[in-house]
């Protein structure tokens, strides 16, 4: 690989897989929201420019970039993947339809490689829908994403575009700003403040953000097409021994509230994915421990 587009550049998988690609010498063009985000975590990367672009002119992404000897766009913008606009209806079909455009953006620039980040909800509204419950308002989001999956890779089959789609689980590690369960159960405890948890017995997975960020580069040299990659750490546990292997790494002596709040989700057996895939099919495999990232987000958030 060469060049590659990332959209959504100055998140937090945007900005470590430019600079995963960066250090791996592949240029980069970053497309980015607008002049007001900010970029200072990629700007200084060596081979990478920044394309301004909202997701509503991605349709003319081919005009706002010349280049037409890009190997991969990877696909990562997306509206509302935390907080209230998961179940906002108009946004979640707004993210389906640039996504879309992305696509046949990328077929006339000539790109023939499509990364569309994905994620394990998906499985878990497919799991709700075959059961009688009624789905929550914030699973449009994950329905959202398996409507963008199934057309985008239909609209790329159909222009010759290799479309691969990664499966993110759950990544975790310095530079994370949002809600989720590794980044706000450190600063609790980091405040001494009461963790309350489920029992934990569910399956779940971890992968420290460097590591995830080999892995896209990895199935975007090599991946093949129309198979979906489990972005993870091949190594799928009871999610109470992460959570306390997290508790001992902040302090062995804190106590935290295994149980104290009941599990009403949808418990994935983690069958549902091949873990193994990416090494099968690119020979990489994560390399930072639970623990080693842990102790490396611990000394992130401290410092900021």
């Amino acid at each position: 690989m060469r060049k590659a587009i990332v959209t959504g550049a100055n998140g937090f998988i945007g900005t470590a897989l430019c600079r995963e690609l960066s250090n791996q010498g592949i240029s980069v063009i970053a497309v980015v929201r607008n002049v007001e985000e900010n970029i200072s975590n990629i700007e200084n990367l060596s081979g990478l420019r920044v394309v301004y672009s909202d997701l509503s002119e991605f349709k003319n992404l081919h005009e706002k970039i010349s280049d037409r000897d890009v190997d991969v766009l990877y696909h990562l913008a997306w509206v509302g993947s935390a907080g209230p606009l998961r179940g906002n209806a108009e946004v979640q079909f707004n993210n389906i339809r640039y996504t879309c455009d992305t696509v046949k953006a990328c077929s006339k620039m000539n790109c023939k490689r499509f990364v569309f980040a994905s994620s394990i909800m998906e499985y878990e509204i497919e799991a709700i829908m075959a059961t009688d419950a009624t789905p929550g308002l914030n699973t449009l989001y994950s329905s959202a994403k398996v409507s963008a999956d199934y057309l985008a890779r239909t609209i790329a089959g159909s222009l010759g575009v290799d479309y691969i789609r990664a499966v993110i689980s759950n990544i975790y590690g310095p530079g994370e700003l949002s809600p989720r369960l590794v980044n706000t159960s450190i600063r609790k405890l980091l405040n001494g403040e009461h963790c309350a948890f489920s029992a934990g017995e569910q399956t779940y997975d971890f992968i420290y953000i460097d590591d995830a960020a080999k892995t896209f580069v990895a199935i975007g040299e090599k991946g093949i097409a129309n198979r979906t990659y489990y972005i993870g750490s091949q190594n799928p546990k009871p999610l109470k021994e992460f959570l306390c292997e997290l508790r001992d790494q902040v302090d062995p002596n804190i106590g935290i509230g295994l149980g104290e709040i009941p599990f009403n989700g949808v418990s994935l057996t983690y069958n549902e994915f091949n873990v193994h895939a990416v090494k099968e099919d690119t020979g990489f495999v994560p390399t930072v421990s639970f623990a080693e990232g842990i102790r490396s987000t611990i000394k992130w958030i401290k410092e900021n």
